[in-house]
């Protein structure tokens, strides 16, 4: 999360906009990391579209968004 942020610190936006592009980077790559779980393991074991959109789902929510905010809530930037 560290890396992410050290490189989208160094844009010239606001803080804000940092902020939001932080969280969607995040819970993109987190979207992605999934995705590629259920193709590796979760095709043979649990086929079909729905534990797709899970193991996409669930990290990208909790890991991705809620961890993303509760990173920048506990960090201090300049």
């Amino acid at each position: 999360m560290k890396k992410l942020w050290n490189v989208i610190n160094q844009l010239r936006t606001g803080k804000s906009m940092k902020n939001r592009i932080y969280l969607m980077l995040l819970i993109l790559i987190n979207i992605i990391i999934g995705g590629a779980i259920w193709l590796l393991i979760g095709r043979l074991l649990l086929p079909g579209i729905e534990w797709l959109i899970c193991f996409m789902g669930y990290p990208a929510v909790f890991i991705g968004f809620f961890g993303g905010v509760l990173y920048l809530y506990n960090h201090e930037f300049a």
